[in-house]
């Protein structure tokens, strides 16, 4: 009918396109990707950063990608980080999008509450789904963490690591669990993703790692 698909990019710092060369990340790969499909699409979130013009158009800057944030409040490394669970329903759904693109975990892993991921990220996609019930879910299995990680030690990687995979490895039956009670989740699979699409020595994608996760949404 003309009227655009609304997305709603959630997340931390990967969907705020930390470390990528237009500050946008996947969010300005993914937006070539929909104009050279002709489709009509805007992004929606309280944030906005980013390009002005993507492929000759205006570009969509608003997001909710949250550097350093956790699924929930009160988890992270580091003091002044909150969770996006407390973004639901408001500001994140207030655009009212139609597609959510969720990745998140990513500073979990390196926490002592990694064990419960899965759990929460449960929890978070029933708030999503009973706050948006029109919405399609696009959750994602979350992006590697890479070989070494901002200053942290091998031992401390490895634990990242291995708390990844188990994450990752748990989201198949939590989006099936959510189709089962009638809800629109969907899965997206971004952990194959080769180490060297990351930047050194961080989980942050570079600019072919964005790419790479454009194509995969």
């Amino acid at each position: 009918n003309g009227t655009p698909c609304k997305i709603l990019p959630l997340g931390d710092s990967i969907t705020e396109g930390a470390r990528s060369s237009d500050d946008a990340g996947y969010r300005s790969q993914l937006f070539k990707s929909i104009v050279a499909a002709k489709q009509k699409v805007t992004f929606t979130g309280s944030l906005t950063n980013g390009p002005t013009q993507v492929s000759g158009q205006t570009f969509p800057r608003m997001h909710e990608g949250h550097g350093g944030w956790t699924i929930d409040p009160g988890i992270s490394e580091f003091s002044g980080y909150d969770g996006i669970s407390t973004l639901i329903p408001t500001p994140a759904l207030n655009g009212g999008p139609h597609i959510i693109l969720l990745h998140i975990g990513a500073n979990e892993v390196f926490t002592k509450d990694r064990d419960t991921m899965s759990t929460r990220l449960d929890a978070l996609v029933e708030k999503i789904a009973t706050n948006a019930p029109s919405a399609l879910i696009v959750l994602a299995q979350i992006t590697p963490v890479g070989t070494s990680n901002n200053g942290h030690t091998q031992a401390q990687v490895d634990a990242a690591n291995a708390a990844q995979a188990v994450y990752n490895s748990r989201i198949p039956g939590i989006i099936q669990a959510h189709v089962a009670r009638g809800q629109h989740v969907i899965g997206v699979d971004m952990s194959k993703m080769p180490l060297n699409d990351l930047t050194t020595a961080s989980v942050h994608p570079n600019d072919q790692g964005y790419a790479y996760m454009a194509g995969i949404w």
